[in-house]
């Protein structure tokens, strides 16, 4: 997506090696005290603009800021006339961390015409910044995303420092959204179209070296130097008037050459295509504002892009994935422990992790372990099996030393982690640990074992958890001296990609150590959900309904692609026998007993999957499963194999378990597949599993890769209604008691009542 690389050519004097310091200068004199920025002026003319916005963990853009920015302009704008204008944060780690978010909302419910007003407001605000008759740069130190950088931008010059939590981006595509101040008419125009539309339309962030090497900033220096930096970029461009013709270029249409702009539309086409399955218009949105915004000057570009990102946040998406980033923000500030009165909440006392311990190491065991060494823990990892343990360590520091950007595990990095890692065959090496998170094979007998031999070699505050898909926390917990201090940590595989992790409480678990479980689990970069102890939990649980319907309508004539076709055209990211096969299914055919055994009056056990693993088709670790994989050399060869064709010997398999054929078209199958999943949410919430009903959405999204632009399975539920939900199930009922409505689906569709309305009040 970068085949465009033209870009604004930087100002003279910003690389970081031609910045020599400053002399000293004395104090500034205050000129004003706004809510949110303080007004100041040094003896050498130079006005600072320091935002720092109360009441929130970051710097964002509020109505207030937007009023404070004004009010600061037309002090400077009375005079004296500064020398130029240096925009900065006062509070660390955070220049500007984009729109206050709930303002956001609000504006995904207005018109299209109000949106677009709103637009306009701030885009006029930062195009007065722009157009002072002295130079501005902003100081970037830490987090600068979305309407940040676009103030940001607004700056003549930019210095971005070297500190790890300099961050730059436009994120507004994860939300259905475009930058909407004129951020797709300047940054094209600065660093080039290309990496313009990979930048907006990935939505991915960059460092501050990263930002000086493509030109989204002048200079990258360590933040003790930016103030000096920023004082002699002010000082050389004025002297040399470089930032006012950057002004006219910046300002001026900058048509691209038509084979030039053919190839970046068709190719960035084809990329957003292959990322998105053309559910989500952002990216597409983006390219076409980026693209039609550089035939016309910025004023008539910006009208343009307000009237894009209307369009799109008065849109159902934008609507929808803003919903899912305020359940995120919830969860991020949620301690796992509902509490009715403030003395409840003042007795629960959360410990904070120092030793953790794995037991096991297996592959569970192993990525578990290489989350809390890529978390910057050092941890114990126990087996009693010598090789296992051998063999799981190289595997650990990969996974632990895996770089995002490059798509591969850092060497360096590895070899540094090497010494945060202890491992033993011996289980007395956790003895001094403070969490113990057992994770061996799924057999009731064995955990019980080895969680009584942990439980006696730990000191008495030790969290003991376990790492389990389907046994039930109250039988484990039976073998406990101390069961207040154990609970479930149901972290789900790949450990590194899948950042839910359910958090069961156990019918003696304490509140501690719930609240412990959760603030560790968040120190992983994990979202932890707490659920109620009940089989299958909550994921497993809401999964079962959906893989069961494939494997019946498979028995019943069904071509596996297809079905796993309409799975993906959901927006679901594999479809259901895909991932049977991704599972494993033995693993699959050992959780669905419990299951069955539990709910075996709505689901009856299907004689598919056991009959398949007897015949050695196990999914992707054998190369066979529902479909015949191309399996590649090394290691992960298995989670890396490729879907070659249907497996020829499942039908032999299905045969003697065939169903009678059913006339099913595309939207049938669909509703087989996904009104199940809205069946058991409804159950899940009539008994309790989940402490809140938004948690259910959040939980499908970041297990089961529910697609996020429908908001949850119980929003998408509600864009139908409860009344069209039991028409979808009418037709489906002579399947069986799985396709009934409950009572209180019965009486949600009598009342009209919303599915995502089941939530506590806060």
């Amino acid at each position: 997506m970068m085949s465009s690389n033209r870009r604004g050519r930087q100002s003279p004097g910003s690389s970081p090696a031609e910045l020599p310091a400053t002399p000293a200068c004395p104090t500034p004199t205050v000129v004003a005290t706004l809510p949110t920025l303080t007004v100041s002026r040094r003896a050498d003319g130079l006005v600072a603009l320091s935002f720092l916005v109360p009441d929130h963990r970051q710097n964002v853009i509020t109505p207030q800021v937007l009023i404070d920015l004004a009010s600061a302009l037309d002090l400077v704008e009375k005079g004296p006339e500064p020398t130029g204008i240096v925009v900065v944060s006062n509070r660390p780690g955070s220049f500007f961390a984009g729109a206050d978010i709930s303002r956001l909302e609000l504006l995904t419910q207005g018109t299209a015409a109000s949106i677009e007003a709103v637009c306009a407001v701030g885009r006029t605000l930062l195009g007065r910044l722009s157009a002072q008759p002295w130079p501005s740069v902003a100081l970037i130190d830490g987090i600068c995303l979305g309407g940040g950088l676009e103030l940001a931008l607004a700056c003549d010059l930019r210095v971005s420092t070297t500190n790890s939590a300099t961050l730059l981006g436009f994120p507004e595509v994860k939300l259905g959204l475009l930058p909407g101040w004129g951020g797709t008419v300047r940054l094209p125009r600065l660093i080039g179209p290309g990496p313009a539309v990979e930048l907006a339309a990935s939505g991915e962030q960059v460092d501050g070296l990263a930002a000086a090497r493509v030109g989204l900033v002048d200079a990258c220096v360590p933040p003790e130097q930016a103030f000096a930096a920023a004082q002699i970029l002010i000082e050389r461009n004025t002297a040399s008037g470089a930032y006012l013709q950057r002004r006219k270029k910046l300002a001026a249409p900058l048509p691209l050459d038509p084979l030039e702009r053919e190839f970046l539309e068709s190719t960035a086409t084809a990329v957003i295509l292959g990322r998105t399955g053309s559910h989500y218009p952002a990216p597409l949105a983006i390219l076409r504002t980026i693209l039609d915004g550089l035939d016309l000057d910025a004023v008539a570009a910006g009208t343009a892009e307000g009237a894009a990102f209307a369009a799109l946040a008065s849109g159902p998406v934008a609507a929808q994935l803003v919903r899912v980033f305020r359940l995120g923000e919830r969860n991020r500030q949620d301690s796992g422990v509902a509490h009715a009165s403030s003395a409840a909440q003042a007795s629960t006392t959360t410990r904070e992790i120092h030793r953790p311990a794995v037991v096991g190491a297996g592959i569970m065991g192993s990525g578990i372990a290489a989350s809390h060494l890529r978390a910057g823990f050092a941890v114990a990892l126990c087996d009693v099996q010598a090789l296992a343990l051998c063999g799981s360590v190289a595997g650990i520091l990969d996974e632990a030393a895996w770089d995002r950007a490059t798509k591969r595990s850092d060497p360096a990095r590895s070899l540094a982690l090497a010494g945060r890692l202890q491992t033993s065959t011996q289980l007395a090496a956790i003895a001094d640990a403070d969490l113990v998170i057992e994770s061996v094979l799924e057999r009731t007998d064995l955990k019980r074992q080895v969680l009584a031999e942990i439980e006696r070699l730990v000191g008495p505050t030790t969290v003991i958890a376990t790492n389990t898909s389907t046994n039930p926390i109250a039988k484990l917990a039976g073998v406990l001296a101390d069961p207040s201090r154990f609970c479930g940590l149901h972290f789900f595989n790949p450990v590194r990609r899948m950042t839910l992790v359910e958090v069961v409480r156990g019918p003696a678990t304490s509140d501690d150590t719930i609240a412990t479980a959760v603030a560790h689990a968040k120190r992983l970069g994990k979202c932890p959900i707490v659920v109620r102890d009940s089989p299958g939990f909550l994921v497993n649980r809401l999964l079962m309904p959906y893989l069961h319907e494939a494997v019946e309508m498979l028995r019943e004539g069904l071509e596996a692609r297809r079905i796993d076709r309409l799975a993906r055209s959901f927006g679901m990211p594999m479809g259901p026998l895909e991932l049977y096969d991704m599972i494993g299914l033995d693993t699959a055919f050992y959780a669905g007993m419990v299951l069955n055994d539990a709910y075996g009056d709505r689901i009856d056990p299907s004689p598919v999957i056991p009959a398949l693993v007897r015949s050695g088709r196990l999914g992707r670790k054998t190369g066979a499963g529902f479909y015949h994989y191309a399996r590649p050399e090394g290691p992960g060869g298995s989670q890396r194999a490729r879907i070659e064709r249907p497996d020829a010997g499942v039908a032999a398999v299905l045969e003697p378990y065939a169903l009678p054929p059913r006339a099913s078209d595309d939207a049938t199958i669909r509703d087989r597949l996904f009104v199940p999943i809205v069946l058991e949410a409804v159950r899940v919430l009539e008994e309790g599993i989940v402490r809140d009903g938004r948690d259910v959405d959040l939980a499908v999204i970041h297990a089961l890769g529910f697609p996020a632009f429908r908001g949850g399975v119980l929003a998408w539920a509600d864009t139908l209604g409860a009344a069209e939900i039991l028409r979808r199930l009418k037709p489906l009922a002579d399947l069986g008691v799985r396709m009934h409505p409950t009572a209180s689906l019965v009486e949600m569709a009598r009342t009209g009542s919303q599915f995502t309305a089941c939530h506590h009040p806060e």
